[in-house]
């Protein structure tokens, strides 16, 4: 089953490109939530169904997971794009707790590569 899903998220069509005031907003959103000196910016975007951005910082990652603090909830096994500093990659939602005003997101990153 993971293959096939794995699969069909790579066969889906790119986004058109942002336009320039989402961006702007998303970044006035990271700034809101992470400070600079410590926090490691990530944000989510669904990739089907209504279109959903979550913003906020990398708590863990190992290998393929991915663990966050995000200020939106995500749904379970919803198929995201994950933008990290250093590339963006297909994943797809495993769990999303609540977490006061924020939620905790585990992501399994389906495009993965180990260096």
């Amino acid at each position: 089953m993971f293959e096939e899903r794995t699969s069909q998220l790579l066969k889906m069509p790119s986004r058109l490109k942002a336009p320039d005031s989402q961006l702007r907003t998303l970044v006035r959103r990271l700034l809101r939530t992470n400070r600079p000196d410590s926090d490691i910016p990530v944000i989510i975007a669904t990739m089907e169904g209504e279109h959903c951005n979550a913003v906020g910082r990398l708590l863990d990652r190992g290998g393929a997971r991915v663990s966050a603090l995000v200020d939106t909830p995500l749904e379970r096994e919803r198929p995201v794009t994950v933008f990290l500093p250093e590339n963006a990659y297909i994943g797809e939602v495993v769990s999303c707790v609540s977490d006061g005003e924020h939620f905790t997101v585990e992501l399994l990153l389906i495009q993965y590569h180990e260096d």
